[in-house]
Parts: C-alpha cells; structure tokens; sequence
C-alpha cells in the first residue's frame, strides 16, 4: 500500500505539469481521435456521428455546462475556454473570448485556399497567438486529421503589433482498405482585428 501511495505522489505531479504545459511554447503536438473532443462528447453526452462542423459562442454558465477536459490546459482568467452544452450534444466557446466559428479540415483545403474562422474577441487577445493556434488544433475547430491521429509542427511564426501569421505542418493517419499517411501545412493568421483566418 505504501508503495501504491509513494507512486501517485510521483504521478500526480507529472499529470498536473502535463495538463498546464505552455503551450505559447510548444512547437509540436500530436493529436489523436481517442483524445478528441468528439471522443469525449461521445462519452458524457449524446453519441454524434462526426465532428462538429462549427463552434457557437456561448455565455458559459459553470452550473449546467461541463468543461471539455481535452483542452482544459487553455484557458482565460482560470476558465476553461470550451465547454459542452447543457444538453451535451455540441462544444461551446467561451463569447468573452471567440466568435462564432467554422471548422475548417487542413487535410483536404485546396491549394490557394482561405476560410474565415471567425473572430478572436478582445479579451481572448491576452491569450498567446500560438496557443490561440494550438488550442483551434486540439479542440478540433482546425481538424488536422479525419480518422486516427495526426503529429503537427510549428515551421515558422512572425508576430508584429497588428498580425500574427504561423505556418504548420503535418502527417495525418487514416486507412481506406490500407494504412496511408498523407502531408498537409497551411498557414494560420490573426489579423489586427481578431479575425482568425486558415490558408494553404
């Protein structure tokens, strides 16, 4: 028993650093389907068939709405920035912080392609720019793969007063009747007025 509790007291602390990693200074992550948000919508709320096509803004009220534990690390003034509905059946943004936003699939964008995602309101202007991208990644607003999981990488950013523009890469892994692994990168903007923009 001893050794039982000597092993979560050196557990405990990896998990609690692991959950409030900075991201403002990661520069890869791998995203899985068994860690998606779907996944976990999937297990607290209604079963949906496939990921969410677009995010509402939402006034979050703590009482009814459950945090999304899968990005639970990104948050604003000690909030988590996604919530599940009340009724369980969709993710919400936090409105202080997002617009409402359209999911956009970097597998499949078209060459030369732009999509709007929405807005990044004032006060989500105190979270990090790469974060901000990073958070987009993991709740699954930029979905980086369709089937199993995906390993991205930051190749470059250039941040100036009135725009932020990163480029990533990555591989995704999905099977049709066979394993494939197939390249994607796109370019992720923040213009001066919070409009959050993807391009290929």
């Amino acid at each position: 028993m001893k050794i039982i509790f000597c092993l979560l007291g050196l557990l405990i602390p990896c998990l609690v650093s692991a959950q409030t990693k900075d991201m403002s200074k990661t520069d890869i992550l791998t995203f899985t389907s068994g860690a998606s948000v779907l996944a976990e919508q999937r297990r607290v709320g209604q079963h949906a068939d496939d990921f969410q096509k677009a995010f509402p803004a939402a006034k979050i009220d703590p009482q009814t709405m459950i945090a999304v534990t899968t990005t639970a690390e990104h948050r604003i003034d000690g909030q988590p920035l996604l919530w599940f509905a009340a009724d369980k059946t969709q993710a919400v943004l936090d409105e202080r912080c997002f617009s409402d936003l359209t999911m956009v699939n970097v597998t499949t964008l078209a060459e030369g392609g732009k999509i709007t995602l929405g807005k990044l309101n004032e006060p989500g202007r105190k979270l990090a720019p790469r974060a901000v991208a990073w958070f987009l990644m993991q709740s699954g607003v930029i979905q980086t793969f369709v089937h199993l999981e995906a390993t991205v990488h930051l190749d470059s950013e250039k941040s100036e007063p009135s725009r932020y523009e990163a480029i990533f890469s990555g591989k995704h892994l999905y099977y049709t009747d066979e394993r494939h692994e197939s390249a994607f990168r796109f370019r992720f903007v923040i213009e001066d007025d919070g409009t959050l923009r993807v391009e290929s």
